[in-house]
């Protein structure tokens, strides 16, 4: 009986800024699991700050999180509107990230306008952060912030989140790098 080969699952380390975030990474999982891809997302919440202390806590984690072994690549989810904490722009958050060898993918303009823009002919619509949560309710009247990974999983197909990564840069090097969008996945 010939040995079976078991494959090896790519990790990727995934720092985010909160439980909304976190439950929305562990719903990628589930995607990736349902699509047979070999991959295990290592989510990490932050607990929100501002980018610099964000960034600071995950360059801290994963290398807290490599003692586990090595990550495929380092993912830190973060919401525009934090630039308006004032600390660091989106700009220079990018530029620090990427001198640790870690890709910074923004939600416009938060989690919840993310939300909302995997909703049906919503995907080129980004909202003021301000008005997004309560747009979000008007369409999804039943959600709740932070929304778990089983809500995400009853509201929203894969193809949703397909439709707005064809339009949101950050959202689309984020299920490439993930192997979730590329190939026969588009």
């Amino acid at each position: 009986m010939p040995a079976q080969i078991i494959k090896i699952r790519a990790r990727f380390f995934v720092a985010v800024e909160g439980d909304s975030e976190q439950s929305f990474v562990k719903w990628l999982q589930e995607l990736s699991s349902e699509k047979n891809l070999h991959i295990h997302l290592d989510v990490f919440p932050l607990n929100g700050g501002g980018f610099k202390s964000m960034l600071q806590k995950t360059v801290r984690l994963h290398k807290q999180g490599c003692r586990k072994g090595a990550y495929q690549d380092r993912i830190l989810i973060v919401d525009r509107d934090r630039a308006e904490q004032r600390d660091w722009s989106i700009k220079e958050l990018r530029r620090e990230a990427a001198r640790h060898k870690i890709t910074v993918c923004v939600q416009s303009p938060n989690h919840e306008g993310l939300l909302l823009r995997m909703m049906p002919r919503m995907e080129r619509v980004i909202p003021k952060a301000a008005s997004a949560e309560t747009r979000l309710k008007r369409l999804w009247p039943d959600y709740r912030k932070p929304e778990n990974t089983l809500a995400l999983w009853r509201k929203f197909s894969l193809d949703d989140l397909l439709r707005v990564a064809r339009v949101d840069p950050d959202l689309k090097a984020l299920l490439k790098t993930i192997g979730l969008m590329g190939g026969l996945m588009c």
